[in-house]
């Protein structure tokens, strides 16, 4: 792995070995930092442990949300794709057959 990078994630000094860049990691850091505030301002929860395991746990739902709806989407468009395949061999299909009619008039 590449480069070291130190982030704070709720309080915590954190030194991560990654390929991102320290922007990203920046980032991650200020996103599960944002939501360990929101879960300290519900109140639901004095263990600081608990809490950021709560955050985590909301991200992760987040992206297996995304990804099932990222699979969702491609499911769509593999079917779009079929249907403009089909609707462009029927139109094909209809041209070559306009085509011959027209040959079969002008004869």
């Amino acid at each position: 792995m590449g480069n070291r990078i130190d982030v704070n994630i709720a309080g915590y000094a954190l030194t991560v070995r990654t390929d991102r860049s320290a922007e990203h990691m920046t980032r991650l850091a200020e996103t599960l930092n944002g939501r360990v505030r929101e879960i300290q301002k519900q109140g639901d929860t004095a263990n600081y442990l608990n809490v950021i395991m709560l955050a985590a746990m909301e991200l992760a739902d987040e992206v297996l949300m995304f990804e099932e709806r990222f699979r969702e989407i491609k499911e769509q468009v593999e079917v779009l794709r079929r249907e403009r395949e089909d609707l462009k061999t029927r139109v094909d299909r209809r041209s070559l057959d306009l085509l011959a009619t027209l040959d079969d008039a002008l004869k």
